[in-house]
């Protein structure tokens, strides 16, 4: 085998490896995305929000915590949401459920999903996500 065999296998090889192992960050432009999710003032905890984007691409997602705040991620290494507009999907969850044991010793599981009052909206159900620092709020209405 020649040098300049050797010199284009050594550099196949290398691209090969990089188109492998991936080159620098190949995240698309998003913006870190938090807020708060309420109804009648109050939080509300267990709250899943997807964010997904108009125009096509993948969604991000969020929970809320027990003062009902959230931080969207897109990935699970990587906060944030595409840059555009996203319409929003939600489901209510409600609280983490307390386990408690019977007399047996086996767990039965208790449910705390909120009352909702009803037909209740999340609202905005549309946002515009933008380069930068984003605070969405969310309010349940009556819809």
């Amino acid at each position: 085998m020649n040098a300049f065999t050797r010199a284009m296998k050594g550099l196949a090889a290398i691209g090969t490896l990089a188109l492998v192992t991936g080159c620098g960050s190949s995240l698309p432009p998003i913006g870190e995305v938090s807020g708060l999710v309420t109804q009648d003032g109050k939080p509300v905890e267990g709250v899943s929000i997807e964010f997904v984007p108009v125009d096509g691409g993948r969604p991000s997602m969020a929970v809320t915590d027990s003062e009902g705040r959230y931080n969207a991620i897109y990935t699970p290494d990587t906060e944030g949401v595409l840059i555009g507009k996203h319409t929003i999907r939600y489901e209510v969850h409600g609280p983490a459920p307390e386990v408690p044991a019977n007399s047996d010793g086996e767990f039965i599981p208790v449910s705390r999903k909120p009352d909702m009052g009803g037909n209740k909206k999340l609202q905005p159900s549309e946002v515009e996500i933008v380069d930068g620092s984003n605070e969405i709020n969310f309010e349940f209405v009556n819809g």
